[in-house]
């Protein structure tokens, strides 16, 4: 083993396909801390939240895209929030109106592929997940009551909540003041009309109404949501009080209010930080009204480790083009023919494009209509090609907009007597910055064309297309921007692929890529034929490989001159590498799942594709 690399087995919960060990820890003391005006200083791993453990990204306002998909749905760009802006690790806008509304959790563009993380693909398990946080301020225009409200539903009428909760009444000394908001969604007040209770089926979309005030500017910290089970901190050392407590991050300092009144008991607090984002604070204990400072301390909650796989992958198993002998790796061999755009340059391994609001518009749609005609050989065998990816950057407009254009189409033709046919896929829809997108076209949803030309070809899914006739010609939409603007848009590669296959006997490449070093985490790999029981089998490294950290390399050595070698496979990053033994595994499609622990976290994660083990 390398890099200190320790694996172990660990006891598992399961929650919405995903699994995960309840936390309900007293964190460790840091000894090094005194009694008095300074307390001690502790460590408490961050408890079990959804974003975290289920899309493995953590709402904590780092990135646009933990906000951006559903803002201001409709063409009016101040329809629900004004001047929204994600920077320094906040989330702010305003509300022109007395309504307003943003998606922590969205269910996916109605018309377009379930893809990316979207409700409709990792809906939330409201039987685990149930308490929500919110570190934010919020300044009303008003001395008069306050309120935030969060709602969900079951599928994408996102305009139909089946329940909204009301938060506690924020009072005037709210106003202006940084606050960790709590609502327990099992118990909280419904309001009429929207009474379906959270624990009764899964949701697909989270929707927060920030404010019951027109000219409310708000800013948010992270938002939570979590299995409601205690991660304590045990603060010691305290006189009578009674006393408030408080949380001071970020540079200039924000102190957050985090609980408002509290007496200790025999001089201790079992202070509950499952709200609190991953991440080093400074804490106060305060008098009531805030004004004075009794004991302060550090408080450090460690992030869960993450587990990302780029093998196997939607993106890591035989690429069509590759396979052709040309891969769509963005050099000026890779299209044929580029219509209807302002720009386009193959430019270091990148294709870039620009393309103008309504360019080429035909009538009807009145939408922009570029088309990229990619290179590929002539009557090839899509059946065994399940997942479409790309890696693209957007910009253009500040957030996602795909009811403006956002968006991305495969197109391919089928030959068959007479005329060829044409079929387009369901939109992609695109999210600002660098994405990777995956979609797995052996969905029933995703796989069905959204359109063919001419009429009379047969409506078939894509999985289902060889009997229609072999492919003779790929083409890709970028877009069909009616922003009013320019789309500017990146493209690194587009693939493709089966799923990744590995005959019976011989090493599986696994490749992971951790929010932090491989060092600092033990993990345990297993195979599963279900990702709800990922621990099935433990996948027993093969004894002639080696795991390997960053830079390190696979024993043994693949040939490239090996038949359907790709070189983006082989490169493909991992920060840890493992060779499964598939000695003694039946013949099968199997997810790989990697269980990680920290010291104060342990979660487990699967691949979103499945390996494919063959005679």
């Amino acid at each position: 083993m390398k890099s200190g690399l320790l694996l172990v087995f660990l006891a598992l919960a399961t929650a919405s396909g995903m699994a995960f060990a309840p936390l309900n820890q007293i964190a460790e003391n840091d000894p090094s801390g005194v009694e008095g005006d300074t307390l001690g200083n502790y460590t408490a791993g961050d408890g079990v939240d959804y974003a975290t453990r289920v899309l493995g990204d953590a709402w904590d306002m780092s990135e646009f895209y933990d906000v951006s998909q559903g803002l201001n749905t409709l063409d009016d760009p101040n329809q629900h929030l004004a001047n929204i802006q994600v920077s320094g690790g906040l989330f702010s806008a305003s509300t022109p109106s007395t309504y307003s509304e943003f998606f922590p959790l969205f269910p996916g563009y109605p018309p377009g592929t379930h893809s990316g993380k979207i409700g409709a693909s990792y809906p939330i398990n409201s039987s685990v997940f149930g308490c929500y946080y919110m570190a934010m301020k919020s300044t009303w225009p008003s001395t008069n009551l306050n309120a935030f409200y969060v709602g969900w539903g079951a599928n994408d009428d996102t305009n139909k909540p089946s329940g909204i909760a009301q938060s506690s009444n924020l009072n005037n000394s709210s106003n202006g003041r940084w606050t960790l908001y709590q609502i327990n969604l099992n118990s909280a007040p419904l309001l009429p009309g929207y009474q379906t209770k959270w624990s009764t089926q899964p949701w697909q979309y989270l929707r927060i109404t920030s404010s019951m005030y027109a000219g409310t500017q708000f800013n948010i910290d992270w938002i939570r949501l979590t299995n409601c089970q205690p991660v304590n901190v045990n603060l010691s050392g305290l006189s009578s009080g009674p006393f408030s407590l408080w949380i001071g991050t970020g540079s200039p300092e924000r102190q957050i209010l985090v609980i408002p009144s509290f007496s200790p008991t025999n001089g201790s607090l079992a202070w509950d930080v499952q709200g609190l984002a991953a991440g080093s604070y400074t804490y106060y204990v305060k008098s009531v009204d805030g004004s004075s400072v009794k004991y302060q301390g550090q408080v450090n909650v460690v992030e869960s480790p993450i587990v990302t796989f780029t093998s196997p992958s939607p993106y890591s198993g035989q690429d069509y083009a590759n396979s052709q002998g040309n891969p769509w790796d963005m050099d000026p061999s890779d299209a044929t023919n580029i219509n209807c755009v302002q720009y386009a340059k193959f430019t270091d391994g990148i294709l870039i494009l620009d393309t103008a609001s309504r360019a080429c518009a035909g009538p009807g749609a009145n939408e922009a209509d570029p088309k990229i005609f990619l290179n590929s050989a002539d009557h090839g065998n899509l059946s065994s090609y399940r997942y479409l990816s790309f890696s693209s950057g957007t910009t253009g407009y500040p957030w996602s907009v795909p009811q403006l254009g956002m968006i991305v189409r495969l197109f391919w033709s089928l030959d068959r007597p007479g005329v060829d046919c044409w079929y387009g896929s369901r939109a992609v829809a695109l999210d600002v910055g660098w994405q990777t997108y995956m979609v797995d076209l052996y969905d029933l949803w995703n796989g069905l064309p959204e359109e063919r030309t001419p009429g009379d070809c047969p409506n078939v899914s894509w999985r289902d297309q060889a009997a229609v006739g072999p492919v003779v010609a790929f083409r890709i939409d970028p877009n069909e921007n009616i922003t009013g603007g320019v789309m500017h848009q990146e493209f690194d590669w587009i693939r493709i692929t089966k799923v990744e296959q590995v005959s019976q006997g011989k090493p599986a490449k696994i490749r992971v890529l951790l929010n932090k070093q491989p060092s600092d985490v033990s993990v345990q790999f297993y195979y599963t034929t279900d990702p709800s029981q990922p621990n099935q089998h433990p996948a027993n490294i093969d004894p002639n490989t080696i795991i390997a950290a960053k830079n390190l390399v696979y024993l043994p050595f693949i040939s490239t001159i090996a038949p359907n070698y790709d070189p983006f496979v082989d490169h493909l990053p991992a920060d840890l590498s493992y060779s499964w033994n598939t000695n003694s595994v039946a013949q099968g499609e199997y997810y790989i799942c990697a269980q990680a622990s920290d010291g104060f976290n342990q979660a487990i994660y699967c691949s979103q594709a499945p390996i494919q083990i063959t005679p």
